[in-house]
């Protein structure tokens, strides 16, 4: 199912760009985008994704004891679909021994993203688990249209620290209006340390991380990949605190500077930047647990369980609508 098509996206980018904004979801758009996020995913400089995927593998089992047979598996923000494949087998696994000699696995996969390459890339690594496959291309936003096909039960999840990347009252409020009773969620998130020089330190590794080479080339992408030079802009990364129902809140905040009169064209537009002009992009959020279960309960959600690394980094929490 095609919600959002490249077309579509392309305007979106033209959009913002001409008003000097860059949502981060833009950035994993397009052939380009799915190849410069498989690098930075890759990258030794920005192991975020890969350390909540490891974590996922140690607690898997653990998971499973929570959810029920005969889910369906729905994961938005789906990227190449990694941790979506060890869960299904895992689905599986738990299906066939639960229900001996049936030979059956009601299951049904989708996994959803703006970017179809990677619902492409998602459906391709389970090609041949015995579970039903419905990619679906579109925004999270979109999500009541495209409900409408779900077998239920789902476990409905959000991983690879996309979780962070939403304001958390409207991330939560829409995953709670998309449940329905049975409904588990599941989601992660890198974590900040509570306090002392442990989150000290943490803060100066998220700058680190968050500013690598790997990472403002990712975030630069759109813009050079439509005309403008690496030299023609810089990347800025900081982290603020921000006010919330819970109390103060750490996130990042990104800029890019245009450092020489450029332009870009897209389609057969052309916007044009000023030295000087200033591009507002997207934001992570940096939680810490206790965080994060505070916004989960103002939202009307029951943690079922919550899995921690052992060095408090990152976290995997598994969660459904409070009655």
């Amino acid at each position: 199912m095609v919600i959002t098509s490249k077309m579509g996206i392309e305007k979106k980018l033209f959009e913002y760009l001409k008003n000097h904004e860059l949502p981060d979801y833009l950035l994993y758009t397009g052939a380009g985008g799915t190849k410069n996020w498989l690098e930075l995913d890759r990258a030794r400089t920005f192991p975020v994704a890969r350390q909540l995927k490891t974590l996922l593998e140690k607690n898997l089992e653990s998971i499973l004891r929570f959810i029920p047979t005969g889910m369906s598996l729905v994961s938005v923000g789906v990227g190449s679909g990694e941790k979506e494949e060890l869960l299904l087998k895992a689905l599986i696994r738990k299906n066939l021994a639960e229900t001996p000699g049936s030979g059956e696995v009601p299951i049904c996969y989708y996994p959803v993203d703006i970017n179809s390459e990677f619902v492409d890339l998602a459906l391709a690594r389970v090609r041949n688990l015995p579970v039903e496959k419905r990619g679906v291309v579109g925004f999270i936003e979109d999500i009541a249209t495209f409900k409408k096909n779900w077998r239920l039960p789902v476990l409905f999840c959000i991983l690879g620290n996309t979780f962070c990347n939403y304001e958390p009252e409207f991330i939560l409020q829409l995953v709670r209006k998309t449940l329905e009773s049975g409904d588990l969620f599941l989601f992660d998130a890198s974590l900040l340390p509570a306090e002392g020089l442990e989150a000290q330190s943490a803060r100066k590794s998220i700058l680190g991380t968050y500013a690598s080479r790997e990472n403002t080339l990712f975030n630069m992408y759109p813009l050079l990949h439509y005309g403008m030079n690496p030299e023609d802009l810089d990347f800025e990364l900081l982290l603020a605190h921000v006010d919330s129902r819970i109390g103060s809140v750490c996130r990042t905040r990104k800029n890019l500077h245009i450092l020489r009169d450029s332009e870009i064209t897209i389609g057969a537009e052309v916007i044009r930047f000023r030295r000087g002009d200033v591009i507002r992009m997207g934001f992570t959020y940096k939680y810490t647990c206790d965080q994060i279960t505070a916004f989960l309960d103002i939202c009307g959600f029951d943690i079922l369980k919550a899995f921690l690394s052992e060095d408090r980094t990152n976290t995997i929490i598994l969660a459904k609508r409070s009655t």
